[in-house]
């Protein structure tokens, strides 16, 4: 019986926040493709690369949310002083690469929940 109750508590906690957690997921997700495009747009600055068209990308996410510009220059900060350190099968630039690990980024998604 207790067994029982636990599951139905569980059940209706689940239920219960999954609105929050779903306008939290969306922030989460803008935020992500914010900082994989800026740093794309940091990568193609640093290789003289043409930034127009990533720079109205980036641009048109901050935008489109309602997130404070402060965390997006926060985690624009952060992207710009993240050092990637992980040897590459064919050896990739490490400025692109960490472009593809920021979701697994540990102190990223930190910045990101706050």
């Amino acid at each position: 019986m207790l067994r029982l109750c636990n599951v139905v508590l569980l059940i209706a906690l689940v239920t219960g926040c999954q609105n929050k957690s779903g306008i939290l997921n969306e922030e989460t997700i803008s935020l992500n493709k914010f900082a994989q495009v800026n740093c794309l747009f940091q990568y193609f600055e640093l290789k003289n690369y043409e930034t127009k068209d990533i720079r109205a990308i980036a641009g048109g996410i901050v935008e489109t949310s309602n997130i404070s510009i402060d965390k997006f220059q926060e985690i624009a900060l952060f992207i710009s002083n993240f050092d990637h350190n992980t040897e590459t099968k064919q050896n990739i630039d490490k400025n692109l690469l960490k472009c593809f690990s920021l979701a697994r980024n540990l102190e990223l998604q930190n910045i990101i929940a706050r």
